[in-house]
C-alpha cells in the first residue's frame, strides 16, 4: 500500500467515526428533551401519579402549596424535599410543603406551625413526614397524616382548622377536632407511648377504635392489638422550688428533689420558664438529680412521672437561681477599747446576712438580719482578737484588733 492510500483510508475512518459521535450526541439530546418533556423540572414521579395511576390534582396544579413553617429551632435540625433524596440544614421560618420531612439530632428540638395555635414540637432524635390528604378541598379544614419516628408533641386550639391523624409504631392514632394537647414518647424501635393531656384521639385496631380522653395513656406495638387507655400517673410535688446555690469561682453540682414513688421520671431544666429551649432533658430513675456544672444565671425546673410508658403531668415550676459572688462580705465589729478590764466581754458586730463569723476560730451565735455576737474572755495583758466572715460563695473578710487587759 502506498503512502496515498493510507493517508485516504484513515481519512475514510476518521469521517465514518465522527458521524457516528454526531448521530450519539443527536439522540442523546433528542432524549433529553423527551424527559423534560415529559417530566418537568422539580416534579417526581411519585407526585404525578398517584396510588391509582392518574395525575394527582397537586401536580396537575403545577405548583406547590406552603402546608407549614418551621420554628424555635434548638441546635442541629435538617430537612428534605418531598421531591429530593438529599437533606440539607433547616432554618428558622422555613416553609413546608406536602412529604417534607423534618428530622432533629442530639439535644435538638423543632416545631412545626400549621396555623396560629396549630402545631407539633419535635424532641430530640425524631424525624418526621407530613403529607396533605385532602388536596382537593379549598376552604375547609386540612386534613394531613404524619409519620413519627421519635418524640412528637402537639397543641391545637378551638379553631378547627387542622384535621390530624399521627402514624406511629404500625398504628393510626386520629386527634378529634378541637382543643387538644398529646405526646408520642418513643419505647424502642417498634413502641410508642401516647398520653392525652387534653382533648381526645382514638387509636384504630383491626376490629375496635380505641378512645384516649385527656389524662388517659397507651401504649402502641407494632403488631400487637391496642390496649385499654389507663389513667396518666399524678404530678410530682418538689421538694424545693426555690433553689439558691451562690459560688466564688467554680459552680456547685446542683441537687432537684422531689417526691413519689421509686422509678422512672422525665426532668427538664430551662433557662426561661415556658420551656422553649431546654437546657436538660433527661430521663431519671429515682426521685432526685444532680445537674451537671451549670453557667450562671437563672434557671426553671419541673419533673413527670412515668409508669409503663405513659407520662404524667409535670409538676409546678419550681426556680433555681445561680449567684457568683467574687467580692468579699461586708464585716462590722464592735471591738472593745484599746484599754479594757479583765474577764468576760461580749464582742458585737454585724455582716452581710447568710454569712457565718468566727471569732479566734469559734463560731459567733448570728441573726437572720446579719447582726453577731460572742463571749470572749479577756486576760491580763495583750489580747488579739481575730474576726473572719465567711460567705456562701466562700469570699472571706476578716478584722482585728489588740486589745490591754488590765487588772
Amino acid at each position: 500500500m502506498t503512502g496515498g492510500e493510507g493517508l485516504k483510508k484513515f481519512a475514510g475512518v476518521a469521517a465514518e467515526t465522527g458521524a457516528a459521535l454526531l448521530l450519539v450526541l443527536a439522540l442523546f439530546w433528542l432524549f433529553i428533551l423527551f424527559l423534560f418533556t415529559v417530566f418537568p423540572s422539580g416534579t417526581p414521579i411519585k407526585e404525578m401519579v398517584s396510588e391509582s395511576g392518574a395525575a394527582s390534582p397537586l401536580s396537575r396544579a403545577g405548583a406547590k402549596r406552603p402546608e407549614a413553617a418551621l420554628q424555635s429551632l434548638v441546635r442541629d435540625v435538617r430537612c428534605r424535599r418531598g421531591d429530593s433524596v438529599a437533606w440539607g440544614d433547616a432554618s428558622e421560618g422555613m416553609i413546608l410543603y406536602n412529604r417534607d420531612a423534618v428530622q432533629t439530632f442530639d439535644r435538638s428540638g423543632a416545631t412545626i406551625s400549621f396555623a396560629p395555635g396549630d402545631r407539633l414540637a419535635m424532641g430530640s432524635n425524631s424525624m418526621v413526614v407530613v403529607t396533605r390528604l385532602n388536596e382537593t378541598l379549598e376552604g375547609g379544614p386540612r386534613s394531613y397524616r404524619v409519620h413519627v419516628e421519635g418524640e412528637l408533641r402537639g397543641s391545637f386550639s378551638s379553631a378547627k382548622r387542622v384535621r390530624l391523624e399521627v402514624a406511629t409504631a404500625g398504628h393510626l392514632a386520629r386527634v378529634v377536632p378541637g382543643v387538644s394537647r398529646f405526646t408520642f414518647t418513643p419505647l424502642g424501635e417498634n413502641a410508642s407511648s401516647l398520653t392525652v393531656h387534653a382533648g381526645e384521639v382514638q387509636v384504630r385496631g383491626e376490629d375496635r377504635v380505641v378512645r384516649v380522653p385527656a389524662r388517659f395513656g397507651v401504649t402502641l406495638r407494632r403488631g400487637v392489638p391496642v390496649g385499654p387507655a389507663l389513667p396518666l400517673p399524678a404530678a410530682p410535688r418538689l421538694k424545693n422550688d426555690n433553689l439558691l446555690y451562690r459560688f466564688r469561682l467554680l459552680p456547685p453540682r446542683v441537687r432537684f428533689d422531689w417526691t413519689g414513688a421509686e422509678g422512672a421520671y422525665h426532668f427538664q431544666l430551662s433557662a426561661e420558664p415556658r420551656f422553649r429551649k431546654v437546657v436538660l432533658d433527661s430521663k431519671v430513675n429515682g426521685t432526685g438529680f444532680d445537674a451537671g456544672t451549670l453557667e450562671a444565671g437563672d434557671y426553671y425546673w419541673r419533673v413527670s412521672r412515668v409508669e409503663e410508658g405513659r407520662e404524667g403531668l409535670f409538676s409546678r415550676t419550681g426556680r433555681c437561681r445561680l449567684l457568683q459572688q467574687l467580692n468579699p462580705p461586708r464585716l462590722e465589729v464592735d471591738f472593745p477599747p484599746p484599754s479594757v478590764g479583765i474577764g468576760g466581754y461580749r464582742l458585737a458586730g454585724r455582716c452581710q446576712p447568710g454569712s457565718s463569723v468566727y471569732v479566734n476560730g469559734d463560731a459567733a451565735a448570728m441573726a437572720e438580719d446579719g447582726s453577731f455576737s460572742h463571749e470572749i474572755e479577756l486576760r491580763s495583758g495583750v489580747n488579739l482578737i481575730r474576726v473572719e466572715a465567711v460567705d456562701q460563695a466562700g469570699n472571706a473578710s476578716y478584722a482585728s484588733r489588740v486589745v490591754y487587759g488590765k487588772e
